[in-house]
């Protein structure tokens, strides 16, 4: 990690050196709009550790956009580009302790040995190891001081970009997916809710697999969340080949079962699933979770339609899937034209690994065959505006997919999913 001595945040200073990548990859995304992997090749460019160290001195949505890439990255770059865009999961540059030491409760400050150098650097904070007067360690999660300014000129900037690039089709109205985006990136810097969502996750979790770490309200303000230290490898860590294959198997049956009680059970949707926030014992037969500023809670309402739509598609129900895909249309109030039969076929094929008894996520073809049938749907897609309801929680599910294909799985998905089609 490098040191910086403070973030970017004023419109002009932060935009202009921005606009530079946005415009390349605006015109980018024009030329390569039916080839992801083009997409982001260009966007990382012939210099990857130039692009990562650049992105990562802004902080805020734009290291944001760089963790969503190394996601969509797993699938389309070369292993060694993808290991250097994990370096935005869990580590970038970072502001010197004094930058963001007045955030820190005076109570904290007071009874805590705090060490100045940090354990992580991340989008919107950092992480700062701790002890108390009886030695035991602690982590304080630190918001970076001015971030929120830097998000909302962000935001600006990137409604006036998509706007004059034109990179939307003509007709559609993107203001839920920004309000969606914007939404998202507010809930992260407020961080009185994210400590009572970890609670209500952590009072929900009933498998000693998941661990979410305790919170210690006495030293937690609104910019600061102190917790219990974990020791633990960051999950994006982990080179599968040091495990036996049952270990790594039953570790990415468990990451897949997670997902499945998020919908199933929990309300609670932690949709920012990259490596960088969990971690793992030395065995791996338990998974931390340790960031909640993604999370969500969603109600039965939105949710059942999301269930319907996984179940109706593993028992290969036409019938009731466009059932309830017109009844979403109805519930969410925005017209969708699609060919019938290109969107079954994309149902079928994104559905396949729900019912394989061993579907092998280190050698699929899934994305490059959702590609090329994406190619033909788009085309026949009629809407003036994208419904945000499920924006969440399809993060999660790249996110999901991505570390399956990190860890190089092969499990029974089918069974996993039973378990909750049948209770």
């Amino acid at each position: 990690m490098k040191k910086i001595s403070k973030i970017k945040n004023g419109l002009f200073k932060r935009n202009s050196v921005l606009l530079k990548h946005a415009l390349k990859t605006g015109a980018n995304i024009l030329a390569n709009k039916d080839d992801p992997k083009k997409i982001i090749e260009n966007i990382v460019g012939i210099n990857p550790d130039k692009f990562i160290d650049e992105l990562s001195t802004f902080k805020g949505s734009v290291t944001k956009a760089g963790q969503l890439l190394s996601q969509y990255g797993e699938y389309y770059l070369p292993d060694n580009i993808n290991e250097k865009l994990k370096k935005l999961q869990s580590s970038s540059h970072f502001l010197d302790f004094s930058q963001i030491e007045s955030q820190i409760s005076s109570s904290a400050m007071k009874d805590l040995s705090i060490n100045k150098e940090p354990l992580a650097a991340a989008s919107i904070g950092q992480v700062h190891l701790a002890e108390d007067v009886d030695g035991r360690k602690l982590v304080l999660k630190i918001q970076y001081k001015g971030i929120e300014k830097a998000i909302n000129g962000d935001m600006f900037f990137l409604k006036m970009l998509m706007k004059s690039l034109k990179i939307f089709p003509k007709g559609i109205d993107t203001e839920d997916i920004f309000n969606e985006l914007e939404r998202m990136l507010r809930n992260e810097m407020d961080y009185d809710l994210e400590i009572s969502l970890m609670k209500k996750y952590k009072a929900a979790n009933d498998d000693d697999f998941f661990y979410v770490p305790s919170v210690f309200n006495e030293y937690s303000n609104q910019k600061t969340i102190c917790m219990e230290y974990i020791d633990g490898v960051s999950l994006g860590d982990i080179n599968p080949s040091n495990f036996t294959k049952d270990k790594v198997n039953n570790l990415a049956s468990k990451i897949f079962e997670l997902f499945l009680k998020e919908i199933f059970e929990f309300n609670l949707v932690q949709s920012d699933a990259h490596g960088g926030n969990f971690l793992v014992n030395e065995d791996l037969t338990k998974l931390y979770l340790l960031d909640f500023g993604a999370c969500g809670e969603l109600t039965d309402e939105v949710l059942d339609f999301y269930r319907n739509f996984l179940k109706h598609s593993f028992n290969l129900d036409r019938e009731a899937f466009f059932f309830e895909i017109q009844r979403f249309i109805k519930y969410s109030g925005k017209p969708l034209e699609y060919d019938e039969d290109i969107m079954w076929e994309y149902i079928v094929r994104v559905s396949d690994p729900l019912r394989s008894n061993n579907f092998d996520w280190g050698s699929t073809t899934l994305p490059d065959d959702l590609v090329e049938i994406g190619k033909r749907l788009r085309k026949t897609l009629k809407f003036k505006s994208i419904p945000s309801q499920f924006i969440f929680i399809d993060r999660k599910l790249l996110g999901v997919f991505s570390l399956l294909r990190q860890l190089k799985a092969d499990f029974d998905v089918k069974d996993v999913f039973e378990k909750f089609v049948k209770e």
